[in-house]
């Protein structure tokens, strides 16, 4: 059968191990050949604020090309050209090589020049990367795919940017010389990365369609609320993330610190980004990008304005803790954006469409790279705008710190009128992220998905059951959704442990299905739902017009528990007598008993060997009985256990010695062991009445009943008795004996 241009999804496990891979290797390269290292060579050759800014916005400012590569590369396979460009923005970094025979302003130019092309590559591979993602994964991991992406590229890139701090601390290296050697390096790994992107299945061509200019997606895309919002949050962001990125000559302008110290700064802001990443691997997929958006943008506003009013005389590691914190909401925004706007980028249009988002972030990008620029050469009209306590607040950035405080601004209204199916409301996320409980649920489920063993997965379920958080109860209304789930029967017996109103409905529509494998176990749960008039009803219903006479017997026990009323006690007794399985008669036996206080069942003692039932059956219902009236040690099921075990084979002396207690066994303990080890029921039987007509045991009604039940063996045929029921006669007899007013 021939294959679409999808894929499978083995296809897509090997798709993503290549990938993983190739930002492992992606990570070392662009630490290496742009980022930090190029800040610091733009420094180095006396670079002004606007090229600097230009350096922050160059990665997107690339992106002005993307328009004119689906049609130069038009009917390529994807993965093909995309690892071509890598190759390409590895090569074109060589040009940095130059910079040993020139200096000054031409350097800077060459520097820019240089960075450009890199970008330009690197800009059409971003562009094809979006599709590769989305290719690789599908709706329920993407979040966690570009989480993990994001992470295997940040934590190669810590490692190299340690490893950079160090070379650059040595004098030796930490010239124009120890700069460039790390770049070259840089190629050599980049081309790595470029092998394993090759790797990435792939059966996706580069699309052109005549006509569909980027100005047309533009207005297709602005005229539709889905699109728009989430595009311009994308935008939004991006700016916000450029003006960010004059943090790093910041502190080499500002603060005047090392070469090596600024690398360490850039490996701070890597952390963070790993954190960002596993947040949102956590947290996005679950919850959905809006309210954690929402939140972000909260906290980066904060922080923010926080390096609005900080100073140069503050200790430089309150600039690293600033920074960690800042670019962690910046990356989280990021990665939600990008998730959100993946969730409905056009299957058939891909490319075409990712070029024409990277377009608008080139033209967005240089605009707030060059602003941003022009604001840090103002830096000395900043100095004057704050003034706490009679002492002036801010520095030389303050300008553009505020710039990115107003984009932010803007980001908060938009994401507060985002849609997003699925998504959790504002306040529902809250309680979830702002919460133990939430936090741990969000760890239970994490582990459910990745553990196979069943006993861990009991305890997790039952762990899940007692934590009442929102994202749990969600969790359980899925599994509750499902009609095959290996926790289905434990996220069931959980709610019947920890009942909880909010999936009162859930357990009601398992119930009420007659061809669910859990219907019995969500019957035997709405029983815990004992103030709800929703469960009794369902129960009433169940119990009157059940399709299984299992399902009417386990009905009939869980509406006692909600009424422990006699209203439908006549309705019990006359289903009870229809009960075949012994789990049927337990279930009744139970209903009679929260039902019916005064025990009148009990006169009905001797049912099952009327109805001819099995050795196991009349045993189970005896110990049954025997459990409701908790007469104590020693237990009828422990004798019948010791019977059948045949261990010891003298089960009964024990028992007798104990129940010695009673005068009528003192002085006919040897009789009795006799009539068991003849087989002399009708001797026992004349035995055990005779304890019976001498206890009173008027005083409970229970007791009384009880007695009226074994009293009817006078009238039955003892040739329908066994070693059961004569076990059974003489053990209840000598617990009514023993309990009878002296």
């Amino acid at each position: 059968m021939p294959k679409t241009k999808y894929l499978s999804e083995a296809e897509k496990r090997v798709g993503r191990k290549h990938m993983y891979r190739q930002e492992l290797y992606n990570g070392v390269a662009y630490s290496l050949l742009g980022d930090t290292i190029v800040y610091l060579l733009a420094i180095y050759f006396g670079a002004g604020n606007i090229a600097l800014g230009y350096i922050s916005s160059a990665s997107y400012i690339a992106g002005i090309v993307l328009p004119f590569v689906p049609q130069m590369f038009h009917g390529r396979n994807q993965i093909k050209v995309q690892s071509l460009v890598w190759v390409l923005r590895g090569v074109v970094c060589l040009g940095y090589v130059g910079l040993f025979v020139i200096s000054g302003d031409l350097a800077v130019l060459l520097l820019l020049f240089v960075y450009t092309l890199f970008n330009i590559f690197r800009m059409i591979g971003i562009a094809l990367n979006d599709s590769t993602l989305k290719n690789i994964s599908s709706v329920s991991n993407r979040g966690k795919v570009v989480a993990n992406v994001n992470a295997a590229y940040q934590s190669s890139s810590i490692v190299v940017r340690c490893l950079t701090a160090l070379i650059l601390g040595v004098q030796r290296f930490g010239g124009l010389a120890g700069l460039v050697g790390l770049q070259i390096f840089g190629v050599i790994v980049n081309f790595a990365a470029s092998r394993e992107m090759s790797l990435i299945p792939s059966r996706s061509t580069i699309v052109f369609k005549k006509g569909r200019t980027v100005m047309v997606l533009f207005k297709e895309a602005m005229a539709q609320q889905m699109f728009r919002r989430r595009l311009i949050l994308r935008w939004l962001s991006t700016a916000v993330a450029v003006i960010f990125g004059l943090t790093t000559p910041f502190l080499r302008i500002e603060l005047g610190l090392s070469n090596s110290v600024v690398v360490l700064y850039s490996v701070v802001l890597g952390v963070s980004v790993i954190a960002a990443s596993f947040v949102s691997k956590q947290f996005s997929d679950r919850l959905g990008s809006r309210p954690l958006v929402f939140f972000s943008t909260l906290f980066a506003l904060f922080f923010f304005m926080a390096w609005v009013l900080i100073t140069k005389s503050v200790n430089p590691i309150w600039f690293f803790v600033l920074g960690f914190f800042t670019n962690f909401f910046v990356a989280l925004i990021s990665l939600l954006t990008f998730r959100l706007v993946a969730q409905v980028m056009p299957d058939d249009e891909t490319v075409p469409f990712n070029s024409m988002v990277n377009f608008v972030i080139a033209i967005i990008a240089f605009f707030v790279g060059i602003f941003s620029g022009f604001l840090a050469d103002k830096g000395d009209i900043a100095r004057s705008l704050f003034v706490l306590d009679g002492r002036v607040a801010g520095n030389g950035y303050t300008l553009v710190f505020l710039f990115a405080i107003a984009l932010t601004m803007i980001e908060v209204l938009v994401a507060t009128r985002l849609q997003e199916v699925g998504a959790y409301s504002s306040q529902e996320a809250a309680q979830v992220i702002f919460s133990m409980h939430g936090i741990r649920a969000v760890s239970m489920i994490e582990k459910l998905e990745r553990t196979n063993d069943p006993a861990k997965r009991r305890f997790l379920m039952l762990s899940l059951g007692e934590n009442f958080n929102n994202l749990a109860t969600s969790e359980l209304k899925q599994i509750l959704a499902s009609p095959f789930s290996p926790d289905k029967l434990e996220a069931v017996r959980t709610l019947a442990d920890r009942p909880r109103k909010s999936l009162l409905d859930d357990v009601i529509k398992v119930a009420r299905d007659d061809d669910s494998y859990v219907q019995l176990d969500a019957i035997a749960a709405l029983g815990s739902y004992r103030k709800e008039e929703k469960a009794k009803d369902a129960l009433l219903q169940l119990m009157l017009h059940g399709r299984w006479s299992s399902v009417r017997s386990m009905a009939s026990k869980s509406l006692a528990r909600i009424t422990e009323s006699t209203e439908y006690l006549s309705l019990v007794n006359e289903l009870s007598h229809s009960a075949k399985h012994i789990d049927e008669v337990i279930d009744y036996l139970i209903a009679k008993r929260f039902m019916d206080k005064s025990g009148s069942f009990y006169q009905e003692f001797f049912l099952s060997i009327d109805q001819g039932r099995s050795a196991t059956f009349r045993q189970t219902r005896y110990a049954v009985i025997a459990s409701f009236l908790k007469f104590g040690s020693p237990r009828l099921a422990g004798l019948y256990e010791q019977m059948n075990l045949g261990t010891p084979k003298d089960f009964l002396s024990p028992f007798l010695t104990e129940a010695r207690d009673l005068n009528q066994i003192d002085l006919y303990f040897n009789e009795v062991l006799s009539y068991f080890k003849n087989q002399d029921w009708v001797a026992l039987r004349d035995f055990c009445l005779g304890i019976l007509e001498v206890s009173d045991v008027g005083f409970d009604p229970c007791f009384d009943n009880l007695k009226k039940g074994l009293l009817r063996a006078r009238e039955m045929d003892i040739a329908t008795f066994d070693v059961q029921d004569a076990l059974a006669m003489l053990y209840f007899s000598y617990s009514l004996g023993k309990n009878a007013k002296s």
